[in-house]
């Protein structure tokens, strides 16, 4: 299961959406650089960026940014947040991100779909699926759409699209663990690869998201409050290493993976 650590922009700095007002933010760094650098250093064979202002306004407001980011690392990234054209797809493309993912045009907009899948190739193009009480909200979670996510997936699907991530707004807003049951379900009725986000706490929420077959998982929050190593996920479930249970440590290897 491909893992990706995740960097929330706001302001442009590093935000942790998770984190009550007020409270702090329990970051590493507040340089955006600094954290995709950190998060290369642990082991990180992607990065998963969201311009949380962009996704908000309706447009990209720090690919500057993210090309800033690009630049300094060398592991592929996809980045989303306000996306709504091909020009901004494009932008993106060129500012060094592998993978553009795309929400709300995405939902409200097959042929948008159908243009960039045809224009920059399946590969480079991801759906961000974010679902509430069974139903996708777009417009920076704002609104609610008309379509579940199992119907919207499959549309996309038939649009070539070959990836979506899907979103569970409020497991990651309660804090209480990964949606199993509408993963499962998701996965099972549809035709593309799921990288599953939302209310991931600790390995144990890794090891079940893990095994709905889903093909990757974005950590973020529980990254930022140091409830999971990114260098010991990255050892047991992208490298495969054994975990002992009774020490939470490992068997069979150097936890480095050197």
């Amino acid at each position: 299961m491909q893992l990706y650590p995740t960097i929330h922009i706001k302001n442009g700095k590093c935000f942790n959406p998770a984190a009550a007002s007020g409270e702090r933010q329990n970051l590493f760094t507040s340089s955006p650089v600094k954290l995709a650098k950190l998060w290369e250093e642990s082991g990180a064979s992607w990065l998963h960026i969201v311009d949380v202002d962009g996704a908000m306004m309706g447009f990209p407001v720090h690919d500057e940014l993210i090309r800033e980011i690009a630049a300094a690392v060398n592991i592929p990234i996809q980045a989303g947040g306000g996306i709504r054209s091909i020009k901004d797809v494009d932008h993106m493309l060129n500012s060094g991100v592998s993978r553009v993912v795309c929400g709300t045009e995405a939902v409200k907009s097959a042929r948008f779909v159908e243009e960039c899948i045809a224009s920059f190739g399946c590969e480079h193009f991801v759906t961000g699926i974010d679902a509430v009480n069974g139903m996708v909200a777009i417009e920076g979670r704002e609104v609610l759409s008309k379509y579940n996510p199992i119907a919207l997936t499959n549309g996309l699907g038939r649009c070539g699209v070959r990836t979506v991530i899907y979103t569970d707004i409020l497991s990651s807003s309660l804090h209480k663990g990964p949606s199993i049951e509408n993963t499962r379900e998701l996965v099972a009725r549809t035709g593309v690869d799921v990288i599953y986000a939302g209310g991931i706490r600790c390995l144990d929420d890794l090891e079940a998201v893990g095994k709905l077959n889903v093909s990757g998982a974005i950590i973020a929050s529980s990254l930022y409050s140091g409830s999971i190593d990114l260098r010991e996920a990255i050892n047991i479930f992208e490298k495969g290493m054994a975990r002992n249970e009774n020490e939470n440590a490992y068997t069979g290897g150097d936890p480095s993976g050197e």
